[in-house]
């Protein structure tokens, strides 16, 4: 990676020939990463005067929350309207193989629950919009009755009350199917509405609990690390006390020394 200058000290020939290395940089730089919030590393680096390429302000803290990076921090842009920088410097070293393959896998399970409930979720909008064009054709309906009604009462005005009784008694009938139309459309918008809330809350879950298992799996792999190398030093010491008193074929207990010390 190219060392950062100083902006104190950068002239306009220092800048093209650092914006020339900038662009020669990977274009893995360039890409930042999906980030997570920790307290215990984030804000602005202040301790030194770098600065990111495009708009020359002091790089942030970050934690990725992205694929085989997840949990890994790094220094980058700290801009969030318009073109951004990338990352400028990972912190934490790529994770070990065995993890990043969790990593993976822990991943594409959420992001196949994910899609599961984002089909359900045009699923319901799609029958929403159903229950509301049915809802607008019932209110067409309606009002076209009631013309109906309307021109009805002009042409039979003078007849005897108990027409105009059953009349006024089927409008009353066909406004009450209305409301109770308008307000199950309603019941079902609201239901829409809270699955879409249970959905956002299993979502955030699912984050908290991936979290919690890379951390769980870092934690184990530290743990194996350490006891191969007890066991290590267990069988460098036996195959040194061999050598010191002679048993065994010195030149084939050279060469397992040998194997176990380029392990």
């Amino acid at each position: 990676m190219p060392s950062w200058p100083n902006s104190n000290e950068t002239s306009d020939a220092d800048d093209y020939e650092y914006m020339d290395e900038y662009s020669s940089m990977q274009m893995e730089y360039f890409q930042t990463p999906n980030t997570v919030i920790d307290p215990s590393f984030s804000g602005l680096v202040v301790e030194s005067d770098r600065k990111c390429i495009l708009h020359r302000q002091r790089p942030g803290r970050f934690v990725a929350f992205e694929g085989t990076d997840t949990g890994r921090r790094f220094i980058g842009c700290a801009t969030t309207d318009g073109v951004n920088c990338g990352v400028l410097e990972w912190v934490d070293a790529p994770w070990p193989v065995i993890l990043q393959r969790c990593l993976t896998k822990l991943w594409d399970m959420y992001h196949e629950e994910n899609l599961g409930r984002v089909q359900e979720k045009e699923a319901h909008e799609i029958e929403v919009e159903k229950l509301k064009k049915e809802l607008d054709s019932l209110a067409n309906q309606y009002s076209q009755l009631v013309d109906d009604v309307s021109k009805l009462f002009d042409y039979q005005d003078g007849k005897k009350s108990h027409d105009m009784d059953y009349t006024s008694q089927a409008i009353n009938e066909l406004k009450e199917k209305k409301h109770q139309l308008v307000e199950q459309a309603k019941i079902e918008v609201q239901m829409e509405k809270l699955k879409l809330k249970k959905e956002q809350r299993c979502i955030l879950q699912s984050q908290a609990d991936i979290i919690q298992n890379t951390w769980k799996a870092m934690k184990e792999i530290q743990v194996e690390r350490y006891l191969l190398k007890e066991e290590k030093k267990k069988l460098e010491h036996v195959i040194s006390e061999l050598l010191k008193v002679g048993h065994g074929c010195k030149e084939k207990l050279d060469k397992i020394k040998q194997v176990v010390m380029e392990e």
